[in-house]
């Protein structure tokens, strides 16, 4: 299966190149000047940003295809054989001018070369034409769910034309499993210690995939915490976010984030084998689908029960 990180709209948008596009963001001026070889999406999500590429976990070869462009009025008479090239300075590069390689900041690194192929380095842009793609093909299967990669795909040859500025992509490349997500969070959450903390629900949050089968609780706006509110206001559970193991559309265990007996109050999580732990409504990852999940957050080794989640996620399509 392809997954092409540019849209129909895009295509659209580099084939016709017309005025009644001006206003849209695919739009590129190419009404004048000289030939251009460019990276459309880069265009798009302008330079030294990164262009997110999650991709599900398989054992079969997920395929990217990254666009290459003639930015021009009209085509060429000519082929042109561009060359493109993996850039690992942009790595660092861009941890630097995020401020990402410093303090307890995690920097991101160079997907590994044994997660990714790339057939060929070149594509030729045929006369008369004005996009292409280059493959690449990624492993999702050896690539850590966990990681932080870069694949910096930068233009080094044009082939005899000018090169845009528009001439490196940053894929942010990731593996999923198929309960990866972003999902609105309703229910209930008892704490048995301190009356006045009640669930911030609905809340939205995302399930990150850590391995094949489990997922982390993600709330953007913490990190991975889980929102309460509490008699003063908003607030969250220090050293503790749920890990959800899944089998089919069964949740089967849920642990803590950052493990077990975590941070001073030595906080872990199980699964409450009386609640309703498995999809209610739909498949994984199929949109509107909705599964429930009853789990404790346990304080102490060996571990007390302090607090009771009753939650129900429903899916709202992958997470950005």
């Amino acid at each position: 299966m392809k997954y092409s990180i540019i849209t129909m709209i895009l295509v659209t948008a580099v084939f016709n190149l017309s005025s009644c596009l001006k206003d849209s963001k695919w739009y590129v001026n190419v009404s004048q000047g000289i030939p251009l070889v460019e990276l459309p999406l880069e265009a798009r999500n302008l330079p030294g940003n990164l262009v997110p590429e999650a991709l599900p976990i398989s054992t079969t070869p997920q395929v990217i295809q990254v666009a290459v462009n003639l930015a021009y009025a009209n085509t060429l008479s000519t082929p042109v054989t561009v060359t493109l090239a993996v850039d690992p300075s942009a790595v660092a590069t861009y941890n630097t001018a995020n401020g990402l390689d410093t303090g307890g900041n995690v920097p991101y690194t160079l997907l590994p070369a044994a997660d990714y192929s790339i057939p060929s380095y070149q594509v030729v842009i045929p006369a008369g034409q004005h996009l292409v793609f280059m493959n690449i093909n990624v492993n999702t299967s050896l690539v850590d769910p966990s990681g932080l990669f870069i694949l910096p795909i930068k233009i080094v040859n044009g082939g005899g034309q000018q090169i845009s500025n528009y001439n490196e992509l940053l894929l942010a490349v990731g593996a999923k499993n198929q309960y990866d997500g972003e999902y609105t969070v309703t229910g209930t959450l008892s704490d048995n210690t301190t009356s006045t903390i009640t669930g911030s629900y609905p809340e939205t949050v995302y399930l990150e995939t850590a391995s094949g089968t489990t997922d982390a609780f993600y709330d953007p706006n913490l990190g991975f915490g889980h929102a309460i509110t509490t008699s003063t206001g908003a607030s969250y559970y220090g050293s503790f976010a749920p890990v959800f193991t899944f089998s089919g559309s069964s949740i089967t265990a849920v642990t803590n984030y950052y493990g077990q007996y975590s941070g001073s109050h030595l906080r872990s999580a199980v699964l409450s084998p009386t609640g309703v732990n498995k999809y209610t409504s739909g498949s994984p990852g199929q949109a509107g689908s909705v599964f429930q999940v009853t789990y404790i957050m346990d304080q102490g080794n060996p571990g007390v029960p302090r607090t009771t989640f009753v939650e129900t996620f429903t899916y709202q399509g992958p997470r950005p």
